[in-house]
């Protein structure tokens, strides 16, 4: 189960120092532009505080989203009301990029080490780094998630070096691996899907982290991504490969890696894998691709399934269909279940809290379902 949102983000704090209805109607619009522009907390940010002083206001917080703040204060300037602003736009620093540096990096809802985990980057993802505090900073995923990560798990990047790093000739790992010094000693650990740069390439593969160490990985355990992203498609018998590699792995709240998963990271690895960046959460992965009808006779492979509450309409939960009334899922472990009650592996309670399925399989390119070879923090676009 992946639903969570990140309260920290998106939160319009007003403190009134008069009343009156122009007071009103200020609040009233900072309201509508956030609701508008920022309807999902988990993928934009609208922190905006807004004090009232004589014969004017004060804008003061920060967004991701600068035509948000845009629209807001032209909609109060309608208002014949006089504006300070002191909104920033996010990202703010000139490193504003980075490359996870860690096999796998823990993305918790506050800067500090205790807070909950809800989500993870592996390896070689590249990130929009929107501030820094303290030794964490807020970063943006590949899939538009946005969250805290410790500094320790990042390469810091300006825009060339990043550019760079886009140019530069990669692989993709294809197996969870270590990666070893000369003499056979441990580096890192890499999961699947983790993207590391060249450093040589022979009998066996040299590359290099984003933080500089280097190591060995077995030519069989990597492929160039350039000729990855060339060769890989989206289809049935491939995803249903990619999924069965993931038995028996344990479920672990926001985890999206090889070593441990929840429902939705379990999707977005095996997508990933075959080529397609999903959306974080099951509540929005539920969003893309074209609606199924609920019942098994419509299903395909490759189909993800939703669960959850229909009287509420909250989504909880997301399985992939594999074929013949089953589908694969992480709930405890990644494990394998049926839609016909009379199979041994049969759910009731899954069943029950059936609420939709989508198909991915042949679907138009969207945010939810991004090619990694046309994302723009993966590659630079041709001249």
């Amino acid at each position: 189960m992946k639903t969570i949102l990140i309260v920290l983000q998106v939160a319009v704090v007003l403190i009134v120092t008069a009343c009156g209805g122009s007071n009103e109607a200020v609040i009233a619009e900072v309201e509508s532009v956030k609701k508008e522009w920022v309807p999902d907390s988990r993928v934009a940010l609208f922190d905006v505080e807004v004090r009232f002083l004589p014969g004017q206001v004060l804008l003061v917080g920060e967004t991701t989203v600068e035509d948000a703040k845009a629209d807001l204060i032209q909609r109060i300037q309608e208002l014949q009301i006089s504006i300070i602003d002191s909104i920033s736009v996010l990202p703010i620093q000139k490193q504003k990029w980075g490359v996870t540096s860690l096999s796998v990096a823990n993305l918790r809802d506050e800067p500090r080490h205790a807070a909950q985990l809800v989500s993870q980057i592996i390896m070689g993802t590249p990130v929009q780094i929107l501030k820094s505090e303290n030794g964490w900073s807020l970063i943006q995923a590949p899939d538009h998630y946005i969250a805290w990560v410790n500094n320790s798990s990042l390469k810091a990047m300006d825009d060339e070096a990043f550019s760079a790093w886009k140019s530069s000739e990669r692989f993709i790992i294809l197996e969870d691996c270590w990666l070893l010094d000369e003499n056979g000693k441990r580096v890192s650990d890499l999961v699947k899907g983790s993207i590391v740069q060249v450093n040589n390439s022979a009998d066996e593969v040299n590359v290099l982290l984003p933080d500089g160490r280097s190591g060995i990985v077995n030519p069989k355990q990597a492929i160039l991504l350039s000729d990855w992203m060339s060769g890989i498609e989206l289809d049935q018998e491939a995803l249903v490969s990619q999924s069965v590699t993931f038995m028996g792995l344990p479920y672990l709240w926001g985890g999206t890696s090889s070593k441990a998963v929840d429902c939705s990271g379990f999707m977005k690895n095996i997508y990933f894998m075959n080529g397609y960046i999903l959306a974080r959460d099951a509540s929005q992965q539920i969003k893309y691709g074209q609606k199924v009808d609920l019942k098994i006779e419509a299903l395909q492979v490759g189909d993800l399934l939703f669960f959850g509450n229909a009287e509420k309409g909250r989504v909880t939960h997301v399985a992939m269909y594999i074929g013949d009334t089953e589908y694969i899922h992480s709930s405890g472990q990644v494990k394998i279940n049926s839609l016909d009650k009379s199979r041994e592996n049969y759910s009731e309670y899954r069943t029950s809290s059936w609420l939709g399925a989508q198909r991915y399989i042949g679907q138009g390119v969207s945010e939810g379902l991004m090619p990694v070879s046309q994302h723009s923090w993966y590659v630079n676009a041709k001249e």
